[in-house]
């Protein structure tokens, strides 16, 4: 094993949880956002050659789950314009103590715009700086801003409580 497969080895090990928070944050559902992960750090292992600096390598697979995260909802937004509504939700949120919290949470993040939702997770979640966010996020620091305050703001308004 070459020096730069082992390092991304290394990485994915180290950081697959916080990777794989940020997915479910951002899309929901566990087994997608494992999924996410899973396919974001294959594209980056892949394209390993490509890599010109390995120190690098963590904030290229966060842009790439962050970009599959994207493409995973845009699949369901267009999946649910043509799906037949359905009368009863097939799943009840866990209503066991701290999880229900995060039922109520992840519900209100899905309701907020996807720009708001990703500065508020990579900001708060995945504690980036705001250079860091709107780097990742392709935009200005003060864009950054202004989605996290509209964000906590809308957040605080669905919980019923200051965010």
């Amino acid at each position: 094993m070459d020096e730069l497969t082992s390092k991304l080895t290394d990485l994915y090990q180290e950081h697959y949880s916080q990777l794989l928070r940020i997915a479910v944050l951002l899309v929901d559902d566990r087994a997608s956002a494992e999924d996410i992960v899973q396919d974001a750090y294959l594209r980056v292992f892949d394209s390993r050659s490509r890599l010109r600096d390995p120190d690098k390598a963590l904030a290229f697979l966060r842009q790439a789950v962050l970009n599959r995260a994207r493409s995973t909802l845009r699949r369901r937004l267009v999946a649910r314009k043509y799906l037949p509504k359905l009368a009863v939700a097939d799943s009840l949120p866990d209503d066991t103590g701290r999880g229900l919290d995060r039922a109520v949470l992840a519900q209100a993040l899905a309701r907020l715009p996807r720009r708001q939702r990703e500065a508020i997770v990579l900001r708060y979640y995945a504690d980036l700086s705001e250079v860091r966010t709107a780097e990742v996020m392709g935009c200005s620091q003060g864009s950054v801003k202004s989605y996290c305050s509209r964000g906590v703001s809308r957040l605080s308004e669905l919980l019923g409580e200051r965010v």
